[in-house]
């Protein structure tokens, strides 16, 4: 599962770009399912799912809106509640909140693709 070293991130959102465009078909930040958080002066930090395979997340969920499915983690809108409690039990800080549902949202690798690690200009995504 991608892996992030933030001490490479020169903020350009690139990753941002692609995966909004991968699942929605539209050029929007704010529909990734990896976030730049700038820090600026200091380091940016990266926020993506893990795709643990003991997810915190998973547990915390009381309304069992989190699954996998065909290997992959992901959120039944219709189940989840925004308690956000998926939110506060990644020990990886790797659930994103969408801006637009205010829902957490999680990466699915872009179905193995891993286009962030292929487009990244400064290598900051590694495939676990």
């Amino acid at each position: 599962m991608p892996i992030a070293d933030h001490k490479k991130c020169t903020g350009c959102r690139i990753c941002e770009i692609i995966c909004s465009i991968q699942h929605h078909k539209e050029m929007n930040p704010k529909l990734a399912m990896v976030r730049i958080n700038s820090n600026w002066p200091w380091e940016d930090k990266v926020t993506i799912c893990r795709q643990c395979k003991k997810p915190k997340c998973v547990e915390a969920c009381e309304y069992d809106a989190i699954e996998r499915v065909n290997g992959y983690l992901r959120i039944d809108e219709d189940k989840c509640t925004a308690c956000l409690e998926c939110v506060k039990a990644c020990p990886f800080d790797g659930v994103v909140v969408s801006e637009i549902t205010q829902k957490p949202i999680l990466c699915d690798t872009c179905k193995g693709e891993y286009l962030c690690v292929k487009w990244c200009p400064a290598k900051v995504f590694s495939k676990t």
